[in-house]
């Protein structure tokens, strides 16, 4: 069997999502539309958006021994990803209860944080050695020297930057991805497309800024800036778009797309899993988004 192509790194977890109509005030009781109970986590998300896209993934992580962890097991084993990599901590499967908001098409959140990371188990440590690029969230990250990775000595690194990134070495990535809230607070006084340009000459790499609604920006010194305009679709919640969008970026960067194709597809991607309520279920197959796109070019 060839090594996945990809290996997915970080945060897994089990969301319980309600959809109400508004949120609740102090003590008032509010009737859900519907309450699911679903996958989440940023590694997650993009493994699943990368399976989905065809890619051969898999995904290393901790996860507790209960129920949680063996609902999340079933769910990687359905797309088709490789869980070898995933280790077994004594701490419950992190998760969240997510409450989100028709009315203001937001969502408020309520985590029980990630459980104490291990070092990555021995088939991870091969997968890693093996793969084509290795994606990490904002808990992955911390495991690149454990995996005995680094840029320019094994595969290419993608970094889903969420939190924390003021002091971080976006040289040390090839692929950095911040939101644009993220990297203008880290270039203080800077517009967005001067930020990009400042980390992508630093870092000699690819720095893609998600922008939710307005879609995304990226640079490097070989494309220069590219803008990618978002796409319209009936959104029933945001959960989970940027984890979508940062897996599906890389998805098309294993296939060799132009950077400019790249971000607009990954806008594409991202855009449709915005109609299922949780951050999983609505993320489109191959199939599925060659469709869009050819009926929104």
């Amino acid at each position: 069997m060839s090594s996945p192509k990809v290996l997915c790194v970080g945060v897994i977890t089990v969301d319980t999502i309600a959809l109400v109509d508004k949120y609740p005030a102090e003590d008032e009781r509010v009737v859900a539309e519907r309450v699911i109970r679903a996958g989440g986590g940023p590694a997650s998300v993009a493994a699943v958006t990368l399976a989905r896209l065809g890619i051969s993934t898999a995904i290393s992580g901790v996860i507790g021994d209960d129920e949680d962890g063996q609902f999340v097991l079933e769910i990687f084993k359905s797309e088709g990803i490789d869980i070898s990599g995933i280790s077994v901590g004594e701490n419950p499967t992190a998760g969240s209860v997510v409450v989100v908001s028709k009315e203001h098409q937001s969502r408020a959140i309520s985590t029980r944080q990630p459980p104490l990371q291990v070092k990555p188990n021995s088939k991870a440590l091969e997968i890693a050695r093996s793969t084509d690029w290795l994606h990490v969230d904002q808990v992955g990250v911390k495991q690149l020297s454990a995996l005995g990775i680094t840029r320019g000595m094994g595969p290419k690194i993608s970094f889903d930057a969420g939190y924390d990134i003021a002091e971080f070495d976006s040289s040390s990535v090839d692929l950095f991805a911040p939101t644009d809230k993220s990297l203008l607070k880290r270039n203080s006084g800077l517009a967005l497309e001067n930020a990009l340009k400042k980390e992508g000459d630093y870092g000699k790499n690819y720095v893609v800024a998600s922008q939710g609604s307005h879609g995304s920006s990226g640079y490097s010194t070989k494309d220069g800036l590219v803008v990618a305009k978002p796409f319209s679709v009936e959104v029933v919640s945001t959960l989970g778009a940027g984890d979508v969008f940062h897996g599906a970026l890389v998805a098309q960067m294993c296939e060799n797309r132009t950077f400019s194709e790249a971000l607009r597809r990954a806008n594409a991607v991202a855009a449709l899993s915005c109609r299922g309520l949780d951050g999983q279920s609505a993320i489109p197959n191959s199939v599925e988004l060659e469709k869009f796109l050819k009926e929104n070019s």
